[in-house]
Formats: C-alpha cells, structure tokens, sequence
C-alpha cells in the first residue's frame, strides 16, 4: 500500500549514506544550510509574533514558519528532523547500517546547531530587528518557559512536533505537484507552531538569539542544553518511531526493495 513511498525514502536514504561518506564536508556544509534556513524563519516568525495581538500570535507563527520546510525541501539541505524518519526508514528496508543512521543524526544535529548559531549571530551583528529591542520580553519569556519545562512535557511536544514534521514530508512526497508539496508541508508546520510543540532545531535558533542578547539570568546555557536533551530525544521518537515504524509495521514489515530479504546497505 506505501510501497512506492517507502522504496523513495529507502533509496533517499541510502544516497544521503554514499553522500556523507563520500563528501562529509559537503554533507555537514548543507547540514548548517538547513539549521540556517530554519533559524531565517524563527526570526520571521518572532518578528511577526511579537507584533501580534496575542490572541492571534499563535495563528500569526504558524503560518509564517512553513517557509523553514519550504526552503529545505526545495532548495535541498540536510534537517536532522527529516533524518529521524529517512535514515530509519533506510534501516528497516536494509538500504542502510545502523552506523549510517547514527553518524547521519549526529551530523546533521551539530550542523543544524552551528547553522542556527550562525543566522542568529548575523542577526544580532545587524541589530536584532525588532526581536531584541520591542520583542525582545517575548523571546526571552518564551526561550525561559522552554527551558522551565517538564521533562515529559518537553518530550511529548517533541514527540508530537517531529510526528507532524515528518508527516510533512511523508504526504508531500505523495503528492503529485509542487503547489500541493507546498501545501501539505505548510499546514504540518502551522499545526505544530500554533500548538506549541517543541522542535529541536528551532529551539537552538531561539535560544542563540536569547543567549546573544540583553538576557535575564534565567537563560543559561545549562538551560538551553536541558531543553535540547529532551526535545531531541522527543523528535527521534515521533519521525522513528510514529511516522517510520509506523508505516513500515503498516506496510506489512517488508525490509527489501525487491524481495525477502534485506539489502546489503550502500558503500
């Protein structure tokens, strides 16, 4: 029933395993593309967000932040997020090794992580926008209540970001043209961003601009990395777990693209 999106996924896998084995300097450079991209749409987000009437904020975020997915998608760029759910997929069909899999969420999180430092530091190099100076109570309240958090809190809404996340690129794979790809991905993203859910990648964009500016002494690095540890844990579940296992165990647990048995994983 999923075979055809399976074996795209399958095979996606195994070219991101060729590419960082292959150019690992090239892979880690579209890694910090995509935590760049992601961190150019919190700043849209939060400039918005912050002039908004707060019973419209969380309508005005979400539907601001679909350009983080857009621009990766369609640009191409390496998103640990999107990994969770395409390397496991590439584990269940064979196409990869378990090493594949952790060296590419490893990467792929120290490169969104410095790519999301790097659009931050930008940003505050060139005065911060209105984020850092009107806004800059909102961002700060908002990066403490992240890091003031339940560790099942923070793990659940993990968990539920990157289901929806990976959803996001499970429907826009099947769709038929980009107008509906855009679509799909653009409602995943508004539902998580107006329900609140944590999302890994975002987070280092938030806390990097509330670690750079005139911060209160409840942002701290210890808090960042809390929140972080917690979030990550959370998405590897939601795009490994609910969305790859999910269809795969829906999918009758097929592990070949051909036949029975399993795939020898890409060199």
């Amino acid at each position: 029933m999923y075979q055809t999106t399976f074996n795209q996924f399958a095979e996606t896998a195994a070219a991101k395993a060729h590419a960082m084995r292959d150019n690992p300097l090239g892979f880690l450079i579209a890694s910090i593309m995509a935590g760049a991209y992601i961190g150019v749409a919190i700043i849209l987000v939060f400039s918005l967000g912050q002039m908004a009437d707060p019973s419209m904020r969380p309508l005005v975020m979400g539907v601001s932040f679909g350009l983080a997915l857009l621009l990766v998608v369609f640009a191409g760029a390496e998103l640990f997020t999107g990994h969770t759910m395409i390397m496991a997929l590439g584990l269940f069909r064979g196409t990869v090794s378990p090493a594949d899999l952790c060296r590419s969420w490893a990467m792929t999180w120290v490169g969104n992580l410095v790519g999301s430092v790097l659009v931050a530091a930008l940003f505050v190099m060139g005065g911060g926008g209105q984020i850092l100076k009107e806004g800059a109570d909102f961002l700060y309240a908002t990066a403490g209540a992240k890091m003031a958090a339940a560790p099942m809190a923070l793990l659940a809404r993990g968990i539920l970001c990157n289901w929806l996340v990976c959803l996001a690129l499970w429907t826009s794979s099947r769709a038929k043209d980009d107008a509906a790809k855009c679509i799909l991905i653009s409602w995943c993203l508004f539902a998580f961003i107006a329900s609140g859910y944590e999302h890994s990648v975002a987070n280092m964009t938030v806390f990097a601009l509330a670690q750079l500016g005139h911060h209160p002494e409840s942002i701290t690095l210890a808090g960042a990395a809390y929140n972080l540890f917690w979030v990550t844990l959370g998405n590897i579940i939601g795009g490994a777990v609910f969305v790859a296992a999910g269809y795969w165990q829906a999918n009758g647990r097929q592990v070949s693209l051909a036949s029975g048995a399993v795939a020898e994983p890409a060199e």
